[in-house]
């Protein structure tokens, strides 16, 4: 989720009854707290495959939780009256665990939540990154509540409460394009070994579909109004020396764990050879480039000359 989104979700959740009660510490803590795990850009080198490890790893996981809500407890006692160590880091892992976490769990990037005992990569896909019906009630209540001060719980719970209904009917959507893609599957004699919907930018009653068969990906397009699909196959790609070779490389082994719909490409480019991933997960119309491509390039003796991310 966006940092914007992050922000406002703790700043909500302190003006719900928290500020009210333990100041603005309380304040500092709920929207300092939705905001913190990002710090992890800094050690995130953008143009590296091990981004996708590093970003959204220990910063946005359950222990690394406890850790920074404990940090951040120890700035917020020299910051104001409140001295209560336990109770602002309580906060603070309330505004991380609600503010942070839980938007970035229901995107379809995922979080590795279990780090360090797993490094699963939990995703609900009930959201895009950007979702203006998720932002939007929360930015109005802030507001709201800003400019009626006595009301300011009260509108912030609301607030809280339409972003719930909304995830709510998400989830619903989501079993809907779940459904609907089997079923499409199913009817054209496709026996797909796995079915998955995830959602499309600015629009709840659109999704993207995912089935994998064989050697195959299907991709849908899925209109839940007025109630239309279409599909198209996608190959996973070439099989050869070259590709088997480069599924070796520790990138691509990092790329493969990363990705859900993994594709590869392979061409020749003068006397070098091109081997080239990308996840499907990530496509969208909207966009001008495709996000998180992994690229190698070989040598005329076969040895791996350069790995490029998002070249």
């Amino acid at each position: 989720m966006d940092p914007v989104t992050h922000g406002l979700a703790g700043a909500v959740l302190a003006h719900a009854g928290f500020r009210q009660r333990y100041g603005y510490q309380a304040t500092l803590g709920l929207a300092g707290g939705a905001l913190l795990p990002d710090i992890d850009v800094l050690w995130s080198p953008a143009k590296s495959v091990v981004a996708l490890e590093l970003h959204r790893g220990i910063t946005h996981s359950l222990v690394g939780a406890v850790g920074l809500a404990l940090a951040l407890g120890l700035v917020l006692r020299v910051l104001g009256p409140e001295r209560r160590w336990a109770l602002l880091s309580a906060l603070s892992l309330l505004g991380i665990l609600l503010g942070h976490l839980f938007l970035d769990l229901i995107t379809s990037f995922g979080i590795q939540l279990y780090l360090p005992f797993s490094m699963a990569r939990p995703a609900l896909d009930l959201v895009f990154i950007i979702d203006p019906f998720l932002t939007l009630p929360l930015l109005v209540a802030l507001i709201a509540g800003l400019i009626w001060r006595p009301r300011a719980a009260l509108i912030s719970r609301l607030g809280l409460g339409v972003v719930a209904l909304y995830l709510g009917l998400m989830a619903f959507n989501q079993a809907r394009a779940v459904t609907s893609m089997g079923r499409f599957l199913q009817a054209q004699g496709i026996a797909a070994r796995r079915v998955e919907a995830l959602p499309g930018p600015f629009n709840p009653l659109r999704w993207q579909g995912f089935a994998e068969d064989g050697d195959t990906y299907w991709r849908g397009d899925i209109h839940l109004w007025p109630g239309r699909i279409t599909v198209a196959p996608i190959s996973k790609g070439p099989e050869n020396g070259l590709v088997a070779r480069a599924r070796q490389h520790k990138e691509v082994q990092t790329f493969l764990w990363f990705a859900r719909f993994p594709v590869v490409a392979f061409w020749e480019d003068g006397d070098r050879s091109v081997v080239e991933y990308r996840d499907l997960r990530f496509f969208q119309p909207i966009r001008t480039r495709f996000p998180f491509v992994l690229r190698l390039v070989f040598s005329p003796s076969g040895e791996v000359e350069q790995v490029l991310f998002n070249p």
